[in-house]
């Protein structure tokens, strides 16, 4: 016992040194378990939260599969026509945006632009002065037995279109049809176009159809041809 007491006297400043080095080593074991812990909870909480946000990124994608993609044919006074690729969610005011927007001697109180929009759609946007035709849909407002109709129409139409694209089944006046309006009647090009314009302003309006036949390059077949796009009417 003295000796172990002697022991201790001597070396109290080691075992107080040693002493001190253990209750480290022991802090920093416990400390290095809490943090490692701490870090393993944190993980699974952002792996939560991970996993919900791709859950409401994969509803929201299948939502927007939802909406039905199709295709209209928009013709007449907008500055590209063409096909448009669009969906039930959107109206013809959109396709009208798609295609440039109108141009300016459009006349746009013939159109409906809140009409919702169905596959192999043609959207004519008239000309002033011109008479529309009936048989092109989706300018007046209809109702959805007559949008199907109007739907198995267009496709006629299209057809029809495919072997001669310049032809045209509006109607123009004659004697207010602008030089843009009459080149789009099948047989009338811009030097023809220029010609009846010319032959108008020098010698008023025109009081029947076939007097169209004393314009240069204008014969009795080009004639009954014309005919079938133009009515008379009085500026």
């Amino acid at each position: 016992m003295d000796r172990l007491r002697e022991f201790l006297d001597e070396n109290r400043s080691r075992i107080i040194v040693i002493l001190i080095a253990i209750g480290l080593i022991i802090g920093g074991v416990f400390w290095y378990g809490y943090q490692q812990t701490n870090l393993t909870s944190g993980s699974e909480i952002k792996l939560t939260k991970t996993k919900s946000s791709t859950k409401v990124a994969s509803t929201a994608a299948k939502s927007n599969s939802q909406a039905k993609a199709f295709y209209v044919d928009i013709k007449g006074a907008v500055e590209k026509p063409g096909v448009y690729r669009t969906t039930t969610q959107q109206r013809v005011n959109d396709i009208v945006l798609a295609a440039g927007g109108f141009l300016t001697n459009a006349d746009q109180n013939q159109v409906n632009l809140s009409l919702k929009l169905y596959d192999q759609q043609i959207i004519y946007i008239p000309f002033k002065g011109e008479i529309q035709d009936q048989s092109l849909p989706t300018t007046i407002e209809q109702t959805p037995t007559e949008a199907a109709t109007a739907s198995s129409s267009a496709v006629t139409v299209s057809s029809a279109e495919s072997s001669d694209s310049t032809t045209t089944t509006a109607k123009f006046d004659l004697n207010t049809a602008t030089k843009e309006q009459l080149m789009q009647i099948n047989g009338i090009g811009e030097k023809k176009a220029e010609l009846i314009i010319n032959f108008r302003q020098e010698h008023g309006q025109f009081k029947q159809l076939d007097e169209l036949k004393d314009i240069s390059g204008i014969g009795d077949k080009t004639f009954e041809v014309l005919k079938e796009n133009l009515t008379l009417g009085q500026g």
